[in-house]
């Protein structure tokens, strides 16, 4: 089993030296969850992507970037995920990757009025996809996106919603599982990003992350499902 990792940004080089890339983020987050975990990172800004048959399962990563940015690598970025969709291929999209599936796959994706989203808050759990063992009631990863999904793709089928982000995470079959949250982010890399976007967020919101950031995370037990989803039986 080997996992493609579509990293979809450049982590500022400042935390970089701490964090690494996103890429790097994923592949230590899913090894400390399941040691041996194989794992090959591609950068999907570059001028051509990967076969969606080099993988047998694929995470897209968050970005700073919108889905509905009109530059060319977001929209080759898009027809690969159509590809790997009509292939059946497992992918699993993480904020910048879960708005950029919903919309590739005919939802719709904007930017909130509900402003930033910074920091752990909690999200309700709606239904278990069979993947999702060990799944409580609530959901509460780490997060910073502005965007939202706003409609899902057809035939899509909600696992997790709030008030302040409605169509949290959502999965279609086998193929597509993602989340609005960031499950491979450690606290302090999300500290750092609240810190450095203080300004930019807002008092009110900043002060809610810090606060979150005392109250424990469910980034491995989301990081575990993924590994589920994307290697049923293992």
């Amino acid at each position: 089993m080997v996992i493609g990792i579509l990293d979809c940004d450049k982590v500022d080089p400042a935390l970089a030296v701490d964090y690494g890339q996103y890429g790097d983020m994923f592949e230590a987050g899913f090894n400390r969850v399941r040691p041996g975990t194989r794992c090959r990172i591609y950068d999907a800004q570059s001028d051509s992507l990967p076969s969606v048959e080099e993988c047998d399962g694929w995470v897209i990563s968050g970005s700073r970037h919108s889905a509905y940015d009109a530059a060319p690598w977001i929209q080759r970025l898009s027809e690969w995920a159509q590809l790997a969709f009509i292939a059946q291929k497992p992918v699993a999209g993480i904020c910048f990757g879960h708005q950029l599936l919903a919309q590739a796959l005919g939802g719709e994706v904007r930017k909130s009025e509900q402003g930033w989203g910074m920091g752990p808050y909690d999200t309700n759990v709606v239904r278990q996809a069979p993947w999702m063992s060990g799944a409580g009631s609530t959901l509460r990863l780490l997060s910073s996106h502005q965007d939202q999904v706003m409609v899902m793709p057809p035939d899509a089928v909600l696992l997790a919603s709030s008030d302040f982000c409605p169509h949290y995470s959502f999965a279609i079959d086998e193929r597509v599982f993602t989340v609005q949250g960031h499950p491979e982010f450690l606290v302090g890399y999300n500290r750092a990003l609240a810190e450095k976007r203080r300004e930019q967020i807002g008092e009110r919101v900043y002060d809610q992350a810090i606060a979150g950031f005392e109250h424990p995370v469910d980034s491995d037990l989301f990081l575990a499902w993924i590994l589920n989803f994307l290697s049923p039986g293992k």
